[in-house]
């Protein structure tokens, strides 16, 4: 499959992404966009690219240009595509941070609420933030690539 100009562009420019940052993605024959034939079978102008390490980075790249950044299988974010590699660039360079919900509550009170309130994980990209709410689940694995909540 021959990808569009845009989404072989992004796929070349995640490459060089990762490189910068020590984490070259994972080959995977639907994001290569210098083989003409493609033995997998995706949606027409579809390109997964997949960094590994901590985090785990998926990205799918729609023709659409509006796309898909899961980090560790568990945090989804759709981002259009002129911020897809900045939002990769900004979680490898650890741009990436833990905000509480009702930070701005009394002491008291955020100190009762704040475990149910939960944490939002927050991705600066230009004049954008994308935010997600943290998997409980994944609160041990935070100390290990976001910074402490902000």
């Amino acid at each position: 499959m021959a990808l569009s100009v845009a989404t072989g562009d992004a796929v070349r420019a995640l490459w060089v992404v990762g490189s910068r940052h020590g984490r070259p993605p994972s080959p995977t024959p639907e994001a290569d966009p210098w083989e003409d034939q493609d033995p997998i079978e995706l949606p027409q102008d579809t390109a997964v690219v997949e960094f590994g390490g901590i985090p785990t980075i998926s990205v799918q790249l729609f023709g659409d240009l509006e796309d898909t950044v899961t980090l560790e299988e568990a945090l989804v974010f759709d981002v259009p595509r002129r911020d897809t590699v900045a939002f990769v660039a900004a979680v490898l360079e650890g741009d990436a941070y833990l905000r509480l919900l009702g930070a701005d509550l009394p002491g008291v009170v955020r100190g009762v609420l704040g475990f149910m309130l939960g944490k939002l994980l927050v991705v600066p990209v230009r004049a954008a933030r994308y935010e997600q709410s943290w998997p409980y689940r994944m609160i041990r694995v935070e100390s290990r690539w976001v910074p402490p909540t902000r």
